[in-house]
């Protein structure tokens, strides 16, 4: 008790003379100000603790923004919640002219076909109003601070500041550029890149995001293990650059020979562009573990024949995990290149690939007799090409397994693919009866006849001498 007793008194002679003044002196202060007082002091407490800087810093965004880029710097710096870093996103979003023609009309008032009180309806366009107003000048903030940041040229001055702390405290770093904007920090005045429909409000500045975020990891000497490069096609968002790394190549082989993980989802027009910036990347890569590479395409376009090349140009070779989708292929080029890895991967994914040759079962075929440490698969719509453009066959199945792969493709290649609802119902024969409430429905070309059921009193069923149980007729 004594040792308790201390150590409250040594905490409240750490309080400033002016609190403890105020607490004990003050006439207005009742029972209820020092509980506020203790609660606010158990917050700023449970705010500083490692378990609120995992959960709030591990993945932050950065606007190119000053303010955004200053939160980014005192975080970085800062000696409780900066180690706690691991996934920087750098957003290539940035506020137009152009979106100012849009925001008042897509944000203004107006209420979709649902009937409101005429006592209400003025309140409700009251408040759509405030929003409206609320969203506009917060755009105008952002499109402020990113001007200027354009106009003084201190954006990569501001990053090399940041990525230095990090640097020095030797942390591994996640690097992403997406157009998706998750807690941003230092942006609470900012408005996020929210969705606005069909109407070009937001530009994507990916090239210049890009090298300058690169030149400054590269040199404080940052180390980063993953390079994520996502865009979704958004169609509120105009892209004014591609992802271009012309100009950077020293820089980014030199962080690419770190990486070992790899992600690239890329919807952009300028697919030339794309490849050219994916092949550099993967073959500065010795030492990748993982890759993720999916929609490599023109949205404008379904062409979708570029991944195979870049997997040509991957150089390492210990890949255990390989995520690929949303491309065409040769049945034997995709196997040339999984044979690379057979003895060490351990994951594959494979989602919406066509096979311009061969078919999906040769390919289960291969996958079982191949690649004999696989422990987790995923094949989903897998289609044979044939002369078919719509690549349809196949597509609605979908093979995921976790655990023993070779013994669930064994069952699958003996006893085929399990039958699809439509086709159950096509081989029923005859009337089909189900039970409801009591009454027996039969089914007979789309006509129900019902006849009472007799009952019995032992209610559970017994069918083919299985108690409980029923069978389906159509089985």
């Amino acid at each position: 008790m004594a040792e308790i007793a201390d150590s409250a008194l040594f905490r409240l002679m750490d309080l400033p003379n002016e609190l403890i003044k105020l607490v004990c002196s003050h006439a207005d202060l009742s029972v209820y100000d020092l509980m506020a007082l203790r609660r606010t002091c158990k917050l700023t407490r449970e705010f500083s603790s490692d378990e609120f800087a995992g959960r709030c810093f591990h993945s932050i965004t950065v606007l190119m923004a000053r303010s955004s880029l200053r939160a980014f710097i005192e975080l970085s710096q800062h000696p409780r919640f900066g180690p706690f870093i691991q996934w920087i996103n750098i957003s290539p979003t940035i506020a137009s002219e152009e979106g100012l023609g849009f925001l008042p009309s897509a944000t203004a008032p107006h209420i979709h076909d649902i009937p409101v009180p005429p006592v209400i309806q003025g309140f409700t366009a009251f408040v759509l109003d405030i929003q409206c107003m609320d969203i506009m000048r917060t755009y105008l903030n952002r499109l402020r601070e990113e001007n200027e940041l354009k106009t003084d040229g201190s954006a990569e001055q501001m990053l090399n500041i940041a990525f230095k702390a990090l640097a020095e405290r030797k942390q591994n770093i996640r690097l992403s550029f997406s157009d998706q904007e998750t807690n941003a920090v230092g942006a609470k005045h900012l408005l996020p890149n929210l969705h606005f429909g069909e109407r070009t409000v937001w530009h994507l500045e990916w090239e210049e995001t890009i090298a300058r975020t690169i030149r400054a990891a590269f040199k404080q000497g940052c180390t980063i293990d993953k390079i994520e490069l996502c865009e979704t096609a958004r169609q509120d968002a105009r892209n004014i650059s591609a992802c271009c790394t012309d100009g950077i190549e020293q820089e980014l082989t030199s962080l690419c020979f770190q990486l070992d993980t790899l992600d690239i989802e890329f919807c952009h027009q300028d697919t030339e562009t794309t490849v050219r910036s994916a092949k550099r990347m993967v073959s500065a890569a010795p030492s990748l573990e993982s890759l993720y590479l999916s929609r490599i395409v023109d949205y404008n376009n379904a062409n979708q024949v570029h991944i195979p090349g870049i997997l040509k140009c991957v150089a390492s070779k210990s890949l255990r995990t390989i995520h690929l989708g949303n491309f065409q292929i040769s049945t034997s080029d995709l196997a040339s290149f999984l044979a690379r890895y057979r003895h060490l991967l351990y994951d594959l994914q494979l989602s919406h690939v066509c096979l311009v040759d061969g078919d999906f079962m040769s390919l289960i075929a291969w996958i079982k007799d191949n690649l004999p440490r696989l422990k987790e698969l995923c094949l989903e719509g897998i289609c044979d090409h044939d002369e078919d453009p719509l690549c349809q066959k196949y597509s609605s199945y979908m093979i995921e397994v976790n655990g023993d792969v070779q013994t669930e493709l064994a069952k699958i290649l003996k006893d085929g693919f399990p039958k699809r609802v439509e086709e159950i119902q096509d081989q029923v024969d005859g009337p089909v009866e189900i039970q409801v409430d009591g009454q027996v429905e039969t089914q007979v070309d789309g006509q129900a006849e019902t006849q009472v059921n007799e009952e019995v009193e032992d209610q559970s069923m017994v069918i083919d001498g299985t108690e409980g149980h029923q069978t389906n007729s159509g089985e």
